[in-house]
């Protein structure tokens, strides 16, 4: 029982804090997002370089890059290519073949280039080098090729199925930009010795993320509670119980059968 109480305990104690990790995190997203005020964007070269600002408006982009899956237009796309597949794998042991699915990544790419938010003021630059994304999933595909189980005649993997996937920021998108001012004047991300500053470009309103973020947090704060608490019981029981003694009792040694009583 004991050895049980402490396997529970180690599986809870690192999800919980992950979980709370995550809720801090998303609470203090929302507190910074809240707490900036929006800037025209206009207004972005008249502000002092390190200045954190927020500011709305439409992606326009001169020089765009093309998405790798999508082949569309956009500022910024992570694509990937995900393959399903069965290998014979022979195990001398049992001397005898089975059949291993595994997963495979083929393609992972991403690309950005530098554009402009524009908004009823005019424009700014955005230099995205180092932001966090959040764009419109432009691909979400699986395409099934074979059946599972089905036979290898030369012994080489057989491929079930390819997942393909991609983001990107489409042009002329409404978006939100969270990032500081560069001594170029350009919106870029934060100098990493510089904490309580976000770097974040996504489709996504204000209004949007903040509900979003305030659920997931909510969500998090529940289950990594559950989770510490839980941690705490079983690590408490099996205190317990080597505390007393209970965990050394050994079961009957002699158990009748065949017997009756009348």
């Amino acid at each position: 029982m004991v050895p049980w109480l402490v396997l529970f305990c180690a599986v809870l104690a690192p999800s919980a804090a992950f979980l709370l990790w995550g809720w801090r995190v998303s609470r203090k997203d929302v507190s910074l997002m809240r707490a900036t005020e929006t800037t025209r964007a206009a207004d972005i070269a008249k502000l002092a370089p390190g200045s954190l600002v927020e500011v709305k408006g439409r992606l326009r982009c001169a020089a765009p890059v093309t998405g790798d899956l999508s082949h569309s237009p956009c500022a910024h796309f992570v694509a990937s290519v995900e393959r399903d597949y069965e290998i014979l794998e022979y195990d001398p042991g049992c001397k005898s073949s089975y059949r291993v699915k595994r997963t495979a990544c083929e393609l992972a790419s991403t690309m950005f280039v530098p554009f402009e938010i524009e908004d009823g003021s005019g424009r700014a630059t955005v230099i995205p080098d180092g932001a966090a994304f959040e764009g419109i999933q432009a691909i979400d595909r699986y395409e099934r090729l074979a059946a599972e189980g089905a036979p290898a005649m030369t012994g080489e993997d057989v491929t079930l199925a390819r997942r393909y996937k991609e983001t990107h920021l489409p042009l002329d998108a409404e978006i939100y930009v969270l990032g500081v001012v560069g001594k170029d004047h350009c919106i870029r991300a934060p100098e990493p010795e510089v904490k309580d500053q976000r770097f974040l470009i996504s489709v996504n309103s204000e209004e949007t993320r903040s509900a979003e973020l305030s659920g997931r947090g909510k969500w998090m704060l529940g289950a990594g509670l559950g989770c510490l608490v839980g941690a705490a019981l079983c690590l408490g029981l099996a205190l317990w119980l080597v505390w007393s003694g209970l965990h050394q009792i050994d079961p009957p040694s002699e158990v009748l059968q065949g017997s009756s009583v009348w």
